[in-house]
């Protein structure tokens, strides 16, 4: 009877440096948000918000299609599910659309676009339809990351002709992005990560991606 009552509910995790209050976050949505119901801020824990939605069809769609930007923070929206203990919740992951921006047209395609994912996390899907018109600007991934380790801005990619170029990563609807650290939710002014614990992180990525793609590479 009780998870008949839940199963309207969702937990939205702030990304960000800043602790919304509940009616600042409610006044957000509310005005950003187009819904066929009302999705009402009920509750926090720390960065954790319970929302509920008064239509069902709302909550799946926007679970589905996040996460979301609000006030330059980013709102990462999961289901509620049973047995699910609100002062144990932890952000593992968020899935985020990439765009792979510099790549020529001819190396414009799926396969590759999927292998150019597995660099910054697990590929989820890649947003790519074989008819005109196409678009040209750049390929779009949807991968699955940790949100606690410095994200890959881009990379070079060695072409066949032996020349090289760099490709670069745009994550959409994150709006702070600290270019000392390279973690989401904050800015270089507002960053207070030790250098040291950058270091670990980074050696934990060069770790990560050197069991993908078994090669060795030092920075």
């Amino acid at each position: 009877m009780q998870r008949g009552f839940w199963s309207h509910y969702a937990f939205g995790f702030i990304l960000d440096y800043r602790k919304f209050s509940i009616a600042y976050l409610q006044q957000l949505i509310s005005s950003a948000w187009r819904l066929r119901g009302v999705a009402t801020v009920v509750g926090r824990d720390s960065f954790f918000y319970l929302i509920h939605f008064e239509k069902a069809e709302d909550l799946e769609v926007m679970c589905a299609k996040g996460p979301w930007a609000v006030d330059g923070a980013l709102l990462v929206l999961e289901k509620w599910r049973p047995n699910l203990v609100v002062n144990k919740l932890h952000l593992n992951h968020v899935s985020i659309w990439v765009q792979l921006h510099g790549l020529p047209l001819e190396y414009q395609y799926p396969e590759l676009a999927e292998q150019m994912g597995q660099l910054i996390g697990f590929v989820e899907r890649v947003d790519w339809e074989d008819r005109l018109p196409r678009n040209i600007r750049f390929l779009r991934v949807r991968v699955r990351l940790d949100p606690w380790m410095p994200i890959i801005s881009g990379f070079v990619l060695r072409l066949d002709d032996g020349s090289r170029t760099w490709i670069q990563c745009r994550y959409e609807r994150v709006h702070k992005l600290c270019t000392r650290c390279g973690l989401i939710g904050h800015s270089r002014r507002q960053c207070n990560v030790s250098m040291d614990e950058v270091k670990r992180c980074l050696i934990r990525q060069r770790q990560r991606l050197q069991r993908i793609f078994h090669v060795q590479y030092g920075f």
